[in-house]
């Protein structure tokens, strides 16, 4: 009997280990799917952190806005009430359901080619709360301005065309006649242009009066040569130049007999060379003014200059004073309707009108399509990213019809990726980062928790496996010392 309940008590306890042990493989299966876990939790935090979103930012990068529909679409500081228009990839501009209703004014069926200045008036009205008389008067006013400047430019192109003459020095010189500006002569010739072609020279004296001789002379050229080239200040400037260049050495009583420069002689007497001189005063003045000239195919330079005791320069003198004139009233009436123009309204009125008309005319030509999560700044933050929409920018300037005989408005576009843009920066999503933590934190504690259970379970089951183990341990022991006790007789 009692080796029948051993028995029994040792098929209990060898059946009991077994579940124990299927249990324990169970539960470190279930460990391993947890590690998996904690894997995945841990490489979808990782990629969170290192999610990136557009911003834009007018500092260079040291602070940001979003990127959103707003801040590019509506007039606001951010954007210096310039539209950066959201373009879809058949260029078409993307509109909220604040636009949709006055896009579709515009072109009803989105198609480019819509009518923006039949209905500019009242989407604008609606848009800025300007009354629609204050904007219809601007456009008067603007259409006048047009027209004062249209006129303007039409007289400013029918100036008279100043009479110029071309020459050389010689022919110049000639102008001059034989007066230096001095009580001295040339030594062998009676003329500026005879002392030039001959090299002679002009005494200028000794001592301090040699400079003060000196500048009388170039003074005399100052006035003559800057008369003919109606520029006296470019003259005075390079005989000035020549001036400081001699006076310093003359005023020194420095000996010039040998040097290479234009005064020659000692402090007993110095005297000019008047090629030499002429030379490096047109040189300079050259320099100074930017003097047009040409080189003949023989190598002798001409200059542009002005024959105003002609006959011919007074007559465009009498013309170009009564051209003058009417220059003057049309520029003053074109002035007039710019001031009436400003005084209508405000000038963050007028930066508004100016945004939507950039916006609208760019509708009205490009076309358009609605899309309703736009306005969403994730959403058009990953159309951005991924480059399904980009950034358009539009240039808009009045230019000349001359078919029409007016000056209207033309748009030119430039569009690029989002990345591409100066303002636009790639920066690490604070929010996706902030929100990704929590849940990782959350994701964490609970693996940690069913881990800690798993943990407690299996040593749990472990010290009961121990247990049995000395207890199955015991009985075969018991049953083994029976056997030799009850069968030791046959032995």
């Amino acid at each position: 009997m009692g080796m029948a309940a051993s028995q029994a008590r040792l098929l209990q306890l060898t059946n009991r280990k077994n579940t124990i042990g299927r249990e324990l493989s169970s539960l470190s299966l279930q460990k391993m799917s947890l590690t998996r876990e904690m894997s995945k939790v841990s490489k979808d935090y990782q990629e969170a952190l290192n999610t990136k979103t557009l911003k834009w930012s007018n500092n260079s990068g040291v602070t940001y806005v979003d990127l959103s529909y707003q801040n590019l679409m509506t007039p606001s500081n951010m954007n210096q009430q310039t539209p950066y228009l959201i373009t879809d990839s058949n260029g078409k501009i993307v509109v909220d359901s604040s636009y949709q209703k006055y896009a579709e004014m515009v072109s009803a069926d989105g198609k480019a080619g819509g009518d923006w200045l039949s209905v500019r008036t009242e989407v604008i009205s609606s848009l800025t709360g300007i009354p629609a008389d204050s904007i219809d008067n601007l456009a008067n006013y603007e259409t006048t301005a047009d027209e004062n400047l249209l006129k303007l430019q039409e007289i400013e192109d029918t100036e008279p065309e100043r009479p110029t003459k071309q020459t050389s020095i010689v022919g110049l010189l000639e102008k001059m006649g034989s007066s230096t500006g001095t009580s001295s002569g040339f030594s062998d010739a009676s003329d500026w242009a005879s002392a030039y072609s001959n090299g002679s020279t002009i005494s200028l004296g000794s001592g301090s009066a040699a400079t003060s001789s000196l500048t009388s002379v170039l003074n005399h050229i100052a006035s003559t040569l800057g008369y003919y080239f109606d520029d006296t200040e470019g003259m005075q400037e390079a005989c000035q130049t020549f001036l400081d260049s001699m006076s310093t050495l003359m005023d020194q009583g420095q000996d010039l007999s040998s040097n290479a420069f234009p005064v020659k002689g000692n402090n007993d007497g110095y005297s000019v060379n008047v090629t030499e001189m002429i030379e490096e005063i047109m040189g300079a003045y050259t320099s100074i003014s930017g003097n047009g000239n040409t080189t003949s195919s023989y190598g002798t330079t001409l200059y542009d200059w002005y024959d105003r005791d002609s006959t011919t320069y007074k007559n465009w003198e009498t013309n170009h004073a009564a051209w003058e004139s009417q220059y003057e009233e049309a520029l003053q009436a074109y002035n007039n309707s710019e001031s009436q123009k400003n005084t209508l309204l405000t000038a963050d009125q007028e930066s508004q009108i100016e945004f939507y008309d950039t916006l609208f005319s760019s509708i009205a030509e490009k076309g358009w399509t609605y899309n309703s999560q736009v306005s969403d700044t994730d959403y058009l933050n990953q159309m951005l990213q991924n480059n399904l929409y980009t950034i358009t920018t539009v240039n808009r300037e009045k230019e000349y019809d001359s078919d029409a005989g007016e000056y209207i408005w033309e748009n030119s576009y430039e569009t690029d990726i989002a990345s591409n843009f100066t303002n636009v920066y790639s920066v690490n999503d604070s929010g996706v980062q902030n929100e990704a933590m929590a849940e990782y934190e959350y994701e964490k504690n609970i693996i940690n928790q069913k881990e800690s259970r798993i943990d407690t379970r299996m040593q749990d089951l472990e010290t009961e496996q121990s247990a049995i183990n000395q207890m199955i341990q015991g009985i075969e022991q018991v049953k083994n010392d029976n056997i030799d006790r009850n069968f030791s007789i046959f032995t």
